[in-house]
Formats: C-alpha cells, sequence, structure tokens
C-alpha cells in the first residue's frame, strides 16, 4: 500500500501484514491465516469517518466522557472494515469484553446472539458457521483469532492480563478440542497489542502471572523500581503451545499499539480520548 500517502511511516514488522483497500481502509492480514483461507483482519486506526481524537476508523467507543464519538459513525466504520476484508455480507457477532474466561458459542447459541445486539458479553467468541463473522475490540488488549484448518472452527478472543492468567487462551483451545480439533491443526494469529517494554504493571500484577506459571513473562522494570514489564503475547504463546499447538503455528504480528500512534489507538497512552481497534473472523 502507499502508506507513505498517509503521511505516516510503515513499521517493518508490519511490511507482510499491512493492506489498504478500495474503500481506504487501512488492516493488517496475518500472513498464517491469510494461506489457510480464513477471512480475517485486525484493524488500524486508518480509514474510517469518525473526527479527532477517535480518527478515524473507531470501532467501539462512541460514549466518551467529554468529547464522545457517534454511533452512527461507529457502525460506518464497521461496515467499511467488513467490505475491505470481504466479510459485509456475513452476520457480524461482536463480543463486549468482561475480562473473563467464558467463551460463548455463536452457532450453538442462536437464542442468545440474537438477543443481544450489538454485542454479547465476552471475551472469546467462537463458531464452525461460515455464515458468521466474530469480532471482539481491544485498546491495548491482545486480539487474538484462532481457526482450525481441517473443521474450518474459528473464534476470536479479547486477552487482557485478567483473560491471560484466566486462561482464556486454554479454555477457547479446548472448546476447540471438545468439537475434535486436533490441536496439530490450529493456526493463531496474534495482534497488535501493548507490547512489553511499554506494559508497566505493579507487583501484584506480576505475582498474578508468577502463580500460574508465566514468571518467565515479567521482568523488572530497569527504569522504574517496584515496578514490573509484561509480555503479553509471550504469555498466550506459552499458553497455547501448553495445549499442544505448535510454535510455528503461532504467528504474532509484534506491533505495540501504545507506540504507534499513527496506526493505534492505546487506552493506556490516551485514555478516554482512545477508540478501539477490532479483530474479525470468519470460517
Amino acid at each position: 500500500m502507499n502508506f507513505a500517502a498517509h503521511g505516516k511511516s510503515l513499521p517493518t514488522q508490519l511490511d507482510s501484514w499491512l493492506v489498504e483497500s478500495a474503500n481506504g481502509v487501512a488492516w493488517l492480514r496475518s500472513p498464517l491465516l491469510h494461506a489457510a483461507g480464513f477471512a480475517h483482519a485486525f484493524s488500524t486506526r486508518i480509514g474510517g469517518v469518525s473526527p479527532a481524537p477517535f480518527d478515524s476508523l473507531n470501532l467501539g467507543i462512541a460514549d466518551a466522557p467529554g468529547e464522545p464519538d457517534e454511533w452512527e459513525r461507529v457502525n460506518e466504520n464497521w461496515r467499511g472494515l467488513l467490505q475491505a476484508c470481504a466479510m459485509d455480507e456475513r452476520q457480524l457477532v461482536r463480543a463486549a469484553q468482561v475480562h473473563g474466561c467464558a467463551v460463548l458459542q455463536a452457532d450453538r447459541q442462536p437464542d442468545m446472539i440474537r438477543n443481544a445486539p450489538p454485542f454479547v458479553q465476552g471475551d472469546a467468541v467462537l463458531t464452525g458457521d461460515a455464515r458468521h463473522a466474530l469480532a471482539i475490540r481491544v485498546a491495548d488488549c491482545v486480539p487474538v483469532l484462532i481457526a482450525d484448518i481441517h473443521t474450518r472452527v474459528v473464534a476470536a478472543v479479547h486477552a487482557g492480563w485478567r483473560g491471560v492468567v484466566c486462561e482464556i487462551i486454554p479454555a477457547t483451545l479446548r472448546e476447540f478440542a471438545a468439537r475434535g480439533t486436533r490441536m496439530r491443526d490450529v493456526r493463531i494469529a496474534i495482534g497488535p497489542c501493548i507490547q512489553q517494554a511499554a506494559f508497566q504493571i505493579g507487583e501484584s500484577v506480576a505475582l498474578e502471572f508468577q502463580q500460574h506459571g508465566l514468571g518467565s513473562c515479567v521482568i523488572p522494570d530497569p527504569n522504574c523500581q517496584e515496578k514490573w514489564l509484561g509480555d503479553l503475547p509471550a504469555a498466550i504463546a506459552q499458553q497455547a503451545h501448553a495445549e499442544g499447538v505448535a510454535a510455528e503455528h503461532i504467528e504474532n504480528s509484534g506491533a505495540c499499539t501504545f507506540q504507534i500512534p499513527e496506526l493505534f489507538f492505546s487506552y493506556r497512552r490516551d485514555g478516554a480520548r482512545s477508540g478501539r481497534l477490532a479483530a474479525v473472523i470468519g470460517a
């Protein structure tokens, strides 16, 4: 894409991920999931209709105090993203995070999906129905897309630190296994999120990581005594590997939402002035 036309510099690690569609929406596509034939996208903030400070592809918040966006614009942004990744004719199932570990099943809980628009309450949503487009929203937490190349079951997962320590990723993979998935057939893409260098946490959160076998994913902050730095993507990869997913089947964008304001919203950086990113996948 002609990213320079937007007056922005392209992070090198995203050379093979970044796509710009004809409608102007810029989004990220995992080479791993793309090679396996799964429609999906990780959004950026480029190509929408929202004004500053939510400029421009805000996908999740319209009621921030002081400077609200409008739901009409947010919904138009969703339409643009789904059109860009060729999922605009699917039934959109959007999860609103609750920082838990429940896995919603869009194809087996149709009444819940039908009766809870526009968002269902949960951090992971799964389906084997190709008519669905599953989506979660983030603004520093980790968006994770999971797919079975054999059964074509897919899931979208929101994984903040609370979700990681309560094992939302293992819980989701176990739901795949309950449907007959072999872990060798699983492909996982980890999208843009706050990376370790910017994710400062307190001692109590660091202890949570350690108590859940994720001690290698936290290090002391060299610049701030009594603070730690947490590596959420590494924790997610460790948990997925422990469930039987091969390391070569886990792909990480490596992009930091906090450190790349040209491309991504970040709640830790911008607070209530932050919009929301999304990850979406279809079978």
